[in-house]
């Protein structure tokens, strides 16, 4: 889809590309339509991929126009052959074009089978509700629903608080675990200081003890002498 050409100053080859992909990913969020995974944010992702295609099919439609007015100031050898590349690339631009255009299609479909699915369920819904008799009742009827419907949302938003709160729990372990660790090798660090602190200690006094000596017997040769 869309080969190196000639054209490449007017039809930027990247901008094909991206075009292709995008139409891809348009494919890949249309089959989530009507599934367990649509909702808001899928419908909000579709609508800013439908524009993003949307843009880039206007920019290449412009460097095409852009192609055929080129052509024009051609020679006539220059201007065949680059005519026969002008129209495999707008075939093929068409091709994809096209399969854009039902995606679209198909979107609408699911849009309005999952509407009218929503409606029939509403509608016995309804139907229950009157059924059920007296308009308090279908009301009680109503406000279970709703009641229900908050519960549930209020569950789905605990679990969310509990999987955070055990995930800072996670957080906060660890980094009780990286400081017993610091802890435990300074503790090394000042035991080994405080075994030569004891050391030198020792050490002095034995000096101190040799001074004395020394010092006795030299009080001991004195007396001798004189």
């Amino acid at each position: 889809f869309f080969p190196f050409s000639p054209f490449q100053p007017f039809l930027n080859f990247s901008v094909c590309i991206i075009f292709q992909r995008n139409v891809g990913l348009l494919e890949r969020m249309t089959r989530k339509i009507g599934t367990r995974e649509d909702g808001a944010v899928l419908e909000t992702q579709y609508k800013l991929q439908v524009d993003v295609v949307n843009q880039l099919g206007q920019r290449i439609e412009q460097q095409l126009q852009a192609q055929e007015s080129a052509m024009s100031t051609m020679s006539r050898t220059e201007a065949s052959r680059s005519r026969a590349t002008h129209v495999k690339l707008t075939r093929d631009f068409r091709r994809v074009e096209a399969t854009f255009k039902n995606l679209q299609l198909e979107v609408r479909r699911k849009k309005a089978v999952a509407d009218a699915a929503r409606r029939e369920r509403e509608e016995e819904e309804r139907g229950r509700m009157e059924e059920m008799g007296g308009s308090g009742q279908a009301r009680r009827m109503q406000m279970q629903i709703e009641e229900d419907r908050l519960n549930e949302q209020i569950m789905r938003e605990r679990e969310q608080e509990i999987r955070n709160i055990n995930q800072g729990m996670h957080q906060v372990n660890e980094i009780y675990k990286d400081l017993a660790h610091i802890v435990g090798e300074q503790q090394e660090q000042i035991d080994q200081i405080e075994t030569q602190m004891d050391d030198a200690n020792v050490n002095a006094e034995k000096g101190l003890e040799h001074i004395e000596k020394a010092n006795v017997k030299a009080d001991q040769n004195n007396c001798i002498i004189s």
